[in-house]
């Protein structure tokens, strides 16, 4: 071995010794070795994964996004209100619909997991924001109507009307600390990506990057997983102009193959295919251009925040609104195979979202659409599918089963 070939060549600058005295070349030379020696054992340290630093575009892009100081006002009045009429409770989300409007689903008995069953609801939908306050009609043309400002959401009932406050709710199990023995992936005190690797994925080379602190979707771990327990905190991004599936698009994939789906469907009763509740109310022409709801083309149960992607979930659809951090806590039993690579048994996924039971001991039959190719696998890492960075994530842990 050549003397400096246990330097990292990039790192060592070549010494070339010339008719000067070799005293003053002595001293150059050891300080030069010194720094090379230190170089090189600073080289061979283990060392921190580092995140691919935002180029302007993507940095942009993300505080479109997420910048609540960028968004305004209309983000101020989205979210949750509660008030009463007479005992009754009564809950109303109101959702931003783009160009300054919004709709309003206007629950009975209060919120979804807070009162509301999922049976008696009423839409309005507004005209367009003007000097803080909106104004609401009923899709049923029957009279009532609402108004919105910074004060809180009126209802207006024939000549009654009803205060509701704007609440902000938060799900039972964020911040929840990894227990004894848990792996943890991420976690926003000292973010890193040491657990992530870079790997193709639908949308061609995935690298794990952070923006402020947390972790944005497009990152999959280095470690494979069979059975275990996952905790998982996440943000949806401000898209207004859009409706489900096209609302925070994104998904957490176990073993890369079986995805849990990730959306803003805060205060949506239907997707983009058509399905709806089936108590949602019949609006005054279903093919009126002036609705902002399409016709509801069948009877399936809309696809929300937390199902498993192509499965229907359980109402009520437990979404909190963008730029509020939400929690999954998702427990996945792998398939199982016989010596000969025969499946004997699915893979089985319960998920709560916010706390709320959306899916429960499903069995699904093979990878869902998306997914890393490639048959089932006995175990695999954990994708958190990018699909243009729009939702961010922090405090992931997992605990393995035996």
């Amino acid at each position: 071995m050549r003397g400096h070939e246990m330097f990292p060549p990039y790192q060592v600058e070549c010494i070339y010794f010339t008719s000067q005295s070799y005293e003053s070349a002595k001293g150059y030379t050891m300080k030069h070795l010194f720094c090379c020696l230190m170089l090189w054992l600073v080289a061979g340290l283990p060392r921190e994964t580092l995140a691919q630093t935002l180029d302007k575009a993507t940095e942009a892009a993300a505080k479109k996004l997420f910048d609540a100081a960028t968004i305004g006002v209309e983000l101020k009045l989205q979210g949750e209100y509660l008030g009463k009429e007479g005992e009754k409770r009564i809950g109303v989300q109101v959702v931003a619909r783009g160009d300054k409007s919004f709709h309003a689903l206007v629950l009975e008995g209060g919120l979804p997991g807070d009162g509301w069953d999922g049976g008696r609801y009423s839409l309005l939908e507004s005209g367009p924001l003007s000097k803080g306050r909106v104004e609401f009609r009923s899709a049923l043309d029957d009279g009532a109507g609402a108004v919105l400002d910074e004060s809180g959401f009126v209802l207006k009932r024939g000549d009654r009307k009803i205060l509701l406050k704007r609440v902000d709710r938060k799900s039972e199990t964020l911040g929840l600390q990894p227990p004894a023995g848990a792996i943890v992936l991420f976690r926003d005190a000292k973010p890193n990506v040491d657990a992530f690797e870079e790997r193709k994925d639908i949308e061609g080379m995935t690298a794990p990057l952070i923006f402020e602190g947390s972790l944005m979707a497009g990152a999959v771990t280095k470690r494979r997983f069979r059975d275990y327990t996952l905790h998982v905190e996440f943000m949806t991004g401000w898209e207004p102009q859009n409706i489900p599936w096209r609302r925070a698009d994104s998904g957490i994939y176990m073993l890369s193959r079986y995805e849990v789906a990730i959306g803003d469907s805060f205060g949506f009763d239907f997707d983009l295919s058509g399905a709806a509740s089936t108590i949602r109310a019949k609006l005054i022409d279903e093919k009126s251009k002036t609705s902002k709801f399409p016709a509801v083309k069948n009877k399936n149960a809309p696809r929300v925040c937390g199902s498993v992607f192509t499965y229907p979930s359980k109402v009520p659809n437990a979404c909190l609104p963008p730029l509020v951090w939400q929690t999954l806590d998702i427990e996945f039993t792998a398939p199982r195979f016989d010596g000969k690579g025969k499946k004997t048994s699915k893979a089985v996924i319960s998920v709560k979202l916010n706390g709320h039971q959306t899916v429960d001991k499903l069995e699904i039959n093979g990878p869902t659409p998306h997914g890393f190719k490639g048959p089932e696998t006995p175990d695999g890492p954990i994708w958190f599918e990018a699909f243009g960075r729009r939702v961010l994530f922090r405090n992931i842990w997992v605990m393995e089963r035996p």
